[in-house]
């Protein structure tokens, strides 16, 4: 132990006499710097900037030169800026190979096991120390750990390499087609758009110095409304999502959807949130609806005290009004994401709407009854009502497999993505819920017809496919993650990670809703039930390094290599 702890110091003192002397030329190059600005020698001052061997200096200098770009009009040069800037993960503390291209490595930090925060403070303390977040400055530092989490317990969802020569035909054709700078219009219709993840970003990031704010065809992701692939170009640092695309517009309920088919766009800010979701260190996230303890034993009072007398003809409502106003409100709690933003509001609302088609308030699809419906023609065929109970729907992922080249560059969702789950729950002497870890057969009927009908339901009520997008995003940035897809392209993901980096839509978080509660008559007797549930989604299980079907036949492998040579103007970041 104690000779671990000599080797941490001599360690912690080499990376301190690095920094010093480090710190030593700042003055001295910040000075050259501005100077290069000052004269218009834009070319000079990103050679000087991408000379700096701290990753964060390096990343100052080369945000201050694309700043100037950018005022003087130069869109394309402070593109180019923006994207030399490189992440403080993914690598080395130190080398031992001693080549030049690994010395500026050294200086980034982020080794497999390195401790972060004595670099971090080494670094703040020394370079300009009043300049950082947590002395009144503006800079920042964030670890990024490396590391798989999986979730062995819960869903695990295949990589399948047997059918991946499409894929590879995909990936290798993604670049043909008419670029967006040469007049495409982002509202046509495309059978598969491609959108680039890592030139978004630094078009976002580019605005923001200018001081304007994201365009409408960057909210919804050039209009792509599912996303059927992810494809990895290491060669030419990108990270590309593809699907169908098209002219998109608000339905009456404000929700942005695609014209002809009505399902929702994909949300820029969903991505941005679920990829910070994706890099905390718990990345499930969710909501739930709970009934109130104290609103359970009123409504059990209640119900004694109706217990055996007869509803008089004509005072159904009224009793179950008193019953509504017993059961009162139920609370809404919502993990894993700002509760403050559309995506929150997406999770919520999209269980809530699913509770109200189950117990009959809200009309399902064609050939699909409610679980009112079904409890009903089972008491008339038994003569017996179910005893009430809480039911408990949820939903929850539900992906095949994710389809994968061998060399993990192109990735293909295969699924649903969205199935709903049950449990009947008893009713404690103290109000509180227990759960049975088992679902009756009429309650779990209405959650396998609820998935099986998914498709139809998204197409009658869009919230349900805003939610698979959600599902879909969960994914590809768990996936992006756990393959270490944004280091292997060096994709400095700072910008959407940082909450003052990209800024999230902010909107008013959902707190409590109305208690569900429905009934249906039988027999001249009121049969009653009583639902509660929640959205929950841990993408670490979705992407479980086991569970990827490889490809083997070598189309998406062909399709990699049929794109190395090509490049995009830098201003493109989106293309059919």
């Amino acid at each position: 132990m104690r000779k671990c702890i000599d080797i941490m110091a001599i360690l912690q003192c080499v990376l301190l006499l690095s920094v010093t002397c480090q710190a030593q030329e700042v003055s001295v190059n910040e000075q050259q710097l501005n100077r290069l600005l000052d004269a218009g020698e834009f070319a000079q001052a990103q050679r000087l900037a991408e000379g700096q061997v701290i990753v964060g200096k390096r990343n100052q200098f080369l945000g201050a030169v694309a700043r100037r770009q950018a005022q003087n009009g130069n869109r394309h040069g402070a593109l180019g800026s923006l994207g030399s800037m490189t992440s403080f993960a993914g690598q080395q503390l130190n080398n031992s190979s001693g080549s030049s291209g690994q010395a500026e490595q050294a200086a980034q930090g982020g080794a497999a096991q390195a401790d972060f925060d004595t670099l971090i403070n080494l670094i703040k303390s020394t370079i300009e120390p009043l300049s950082w977040d947590d002395a009144g400055g503006s800079g920042t530092i964030q670890p990024f750990p490396g590391g798989i989490y999986i979730d062995r317990d819960g869903l695990m969802v295949r990589l399948d390499v047997n059918n991946s020569a499409e894929l590879k035909v995909i990936r290798r054709d993604q670049f043909d087609g008419m670029f967006s700078e040469h007049g495409q219009d982002v509202r046509e219709e495309s059978s598969l758009r491609k959108v680039s993840l890592v030139r978004l970003q630094r078009e976002l990031e580019l605005l923001r110095m200018q001081g304007r704010d994201a365009e409408a065809a960057m909210k919804n992701l050039a209009g792509i409304y599912k996303i059927q692939y992810v494809l990895v170009y290491p060669e030419s640092r990108d990270i590309v999502i593809a699907g169908p695309a098209g002219q998109w517009n608000a339905d009456a309920n404000g929700r942005i959807v695609h014209q002809r088919t009505r399902r929702p766009t994909v949300k820029l800010d969903h991505l941005v949130e679920l990829l910070r979701n994706a890099f905390s260190n718990d990345p499930t996230l969710g909501c739930s609806i709970t009934p109130r303890a104290n609103n359970l034993l009123k409504t059990q009072q209640y119900l004694k005290n109706a217990a055996g007398k007869q509803i008089v003809t004509g005072r159904t409502e009224q009793w179950l009004s008193g019953l509504r106003d017993s059961m009162g409100r139920q609370d809404v709690q919502v993990f894993g994401v700002d509760t403050q933003t559309h995506l929150a509001k997406t999770l919520v609302e999209a269980d809530y709407h699913m509770k109200l088609i189950g117990m009959g308030l809200v009309p399902g699809v064609p050939g699909m009854n409610s679980y009112m419906d079904n409890l009903k023609q089972a008491a008339e065929k038994t003569g017996t009502p179910q005893a009430l109970s809480m039911l408990r729907w949820w939903f929850t992922t539900n992906y095949n497999s994710l389809h994968a080249t061998k060399d993990g560059q192109a990735f293909e969702i295969i699924g649903s993505g969205v199935k709903v789950l049950s449990e009947n729950e008893l009713i404690g002497k103290l109000g509180n819920r227990v759960g049975t870890g088992k679902s009756d057969p009429l309650t779990q009927q209405f959650a396998i017809e609820f998935t099986k009908n998914f498709e139809q339901l998204s197409q009658q009520y869009p919230v349900y496919g805003e939610l698979r997008n959600v599902f879909d995003l969960a994914l590809i940035t768990m996936l992006i993650k756990s393959e270490d897809l944004h280091t292997r392209v060096h994709w400095n993901l700072d910008y959407f990670l940082d909450e003052n980096g990209y800024r999230v839509a902010q909107a008013v978080p959902p707190t409590a809703v109305e208690s569900v509660i429905s009934h249906r008559v039988v027999g001249g007797k009121t049969v009653l039930a009583g639902v509660s549930g929640g959205v929950l989604l841990d993408p670490r299980m979705v992407v479980a390094e086991d569970n990827i079907v490889y490809d083997s036949y070598g189309i998406l492998e062909a399709e990699h290599k049929g794109n190395a040579s090509l490049s995009l103007p830098k201003s493109v970041w989106w293309w059919d």
